[in-house]
């Protein structure tokens, strides 16, 4: 097969909107919880779309759906952290993701240096403030200036194919 050639599993996402998601759960990702404190108290999400942006200035992009319970926190949120989450703390990312869910309650979060929650135990936590935010599509981008990192001791937690892996040295 050339490399113009279709593959036998192409699908034209218009026609098959499920092909998209299909496509993206072969990717690898982190899991991170995303966290902030505002007026109305401590908010956070399981995201695994934090990207890289930019190095100078340090930005990340954290991408936060629409519908989400904490998204008018979010949208006025001045710092936040991106808390990587490590192996063996699955649960905190199916708590964070349940709409409801008493979120800071199963865990020991710490006041971060720029006053969000952090997860000690955490692969790498990421602090910043809020660089910009952008619609995209029925998420919101937010672009995140990053002022502190904290590097944890155990290895992140892996999310691919729709369930949790572990990384393996090659």
């Amino acid at each position: 097969m050339t490399p113009h050639d279709p593959s036998p599993h192409t699908a034209d996402v218009h026609r098959e909107p499920s092909a998209l998601r299909d496509g993206l759960a072969r990717m690898a990702t982190s899991v991170s919880v995303i966290t902030t404190q505002v007026a109305t108290g401590r908010h956070g999400f399981t995201a695994n779309s934090v990207v890289s942006v930019s190095a100078d200035p340090p930005l990340i992009g954290v991408f936060l759906a629409t519908t989400a319970e904490c998204h008018a926190a979010f949208t006025h949120a001045r710092t936040l952290a991106v808390n990587v989450l490590a192996d063996g703390q699955e649960h905190l990312s199916t708590l964070f993701a349940t709409r409801g869910a008493d979120k800071f309650g199963s865990a020991e979060f710490v006041r971060g240096d720029l006053g969000a929650p952090v997860l000690p135990g955490a692969a790498v936590v990421l602090e910043g403030s809020v660089h910009s935010r952008h619609v995209a599509g029925d998420h919101t981008m937010i672009l995140v200036d990053v002022a502190r990192v904290r590097n944890g001791d155990s290895a992140p937690l892996v999310y691919q194919g729709r369930r949790f892996r572990r990384l393996v040295a090659a």
